[in-house]
């Protein structure tokens, strides 16, 4: 077998000679070497084509941002829960009809809502709440007392109690058939309350040089005050409307008669980021047969700041019906809010709401 032993000779010779060959280095020509340096942009949230919302403090489309805002009379009965379209709104209003009953003005800038409502009438108090945004007003009829505010103050208002009803509004065809339902069943929708305003003409933007209600902080601050989890607003004992502080979110959960207050239209519980008590003077007007209220608007009074699961005491002077509702610290500086929505409380300045 010695050809085995060749062979094996032959490949142990060139696995030697393999090695050897490896084993030497290379020459390198050693050239210094020019170090890259790549600089990488910064990814900058663009901001183009978009305005500052003077409703929350964010960022919307310009066109939306320079329009005026709509404000709408919402139906607040437990017979008309749930409302459709009110998750959209930037403020939401709340306080004291006839009886122990309370209704909403939903306050919107940017919105898409394909039902908006129940619509209900308005009382002359609420019209405050649309002047103090140069905002167009959308409601269903009135008292007798509101009707002579719009004949002296002329807000722009679109009443679907007229000739709108047919461009604006319509009866939803479940509800309206249903006992007792009827009153509760009108909405709108953002084309409808557009046609609307097409139709009556008004302004299309602000007015020029419009003191702003809000104002808002550029970097997130809780107040220094009282602990505020959980805010109860007892304006009866049938409509007590609470909100609870969620810590992950930053944000208040609304409530209503203790159930999520909920929006129809998406089924979302409705959420806040400020919530602002205005105490005022509140009282049934003498002689009214409806026992409807009078609520001092225009003047001043003491309130609350609540954000951030704190409270803190503020001021409010408004002083004339179409100029904004400015909120003060206790120092007499302007408020500042968080950036977010709201929902203010007009309460009676002789109780209280409750914090824990």
């Amino acid at each position: 077998m010695h050809w085995r032993r060749i062979v094996i000779g032959i490949l142990a010779i060139g696995l030697i000679g393999t090695m050897l060959a490896c084993s030497k280095k290379p020459e390198i020509d050693e050239e210094p070497i020019e170090e890259v340096v790549i600089e990488l942009e910064e990814e900058k949230e663009s901001f183009e084509g978009m305005a500052i919302n003077p409703l929350t403090g964010l960022w919307i489309d310009k066109e939306a941002a320079i329009r005026r805002p709509v404000a709408v009379m919402i139906n607040n009965m437990k017979a008309a829960l749930p409302q459709s379209g009110i998750s959209q709104a930037d403020i939401m209003y709340e306080t004291l009809a006839e009886g122990n009953i309370t209704r909403l003005v939903a306050v919107f800038q940017d919105f898409n809502a394909e039902k908006i409502g129940p619509i209900r009438s308005t009382r002359h108090y609420y019209l405050n709440f649309a002047f103090d945004h140069d905002a167009v007003f959308v409601h269903h009829g009135g008292s007798p007392q509101a009707f002579q505010a719009i004949k002296n103050l002329k807000p722009a208002n679109l009443n679907t109690l007229s000739y709108l009803e047919g461009i604006m509004a319509w009866r939803d065809p479940v509800r309206s058939k249903q006992r007792g339902m009827f009153e509760h069943s009108l909405y709108t929708n953002t084309e409808g309350i557009m046609k609307g305003w097409e139709a009556v003409g008004y302004r299309k933007e602000v007015k020029e040089g419009l003191e702003r209600k809000l104002n808002f902080m550029e970097e997130e601050w809780t107040p220094e005050g009282e602990k505020a989890d959980i805010v109860i607003i007892p304006f009866s004992k049938d409509y007590t409307g609470s909100f609870q502080y969620n810590p992950e979110t930053k944000l208040y959960k609304r409530y209503q008669s203790e159930q999520p207050h909920i929006d129809e239209n998406n089924n979302q519980q409705l959420e806040t980021k400020n919530i602002i008590i205005q105490y005022a003077d509140i009282r049934v007007i003498s002689g009214d047969a409806e026992g409807r209220r009078e609520i001092e608007l225009i003047g001043s009074g003491k309130g609350l700041y609540i954000s951030n699961g704190k409270a803190m005491p503020i001021v409010w002077k408004k002083s004339t019906y179409d100029t904004a509702t400015q909120f003060q610290d206790i120092n007499g500086n302007p408020l500042k809010l968080n950036k977010g929505k709201t929902w203010i409380a007009i309460f009676p300045q002789n109780r209280e709401i409750q914090l824990q």
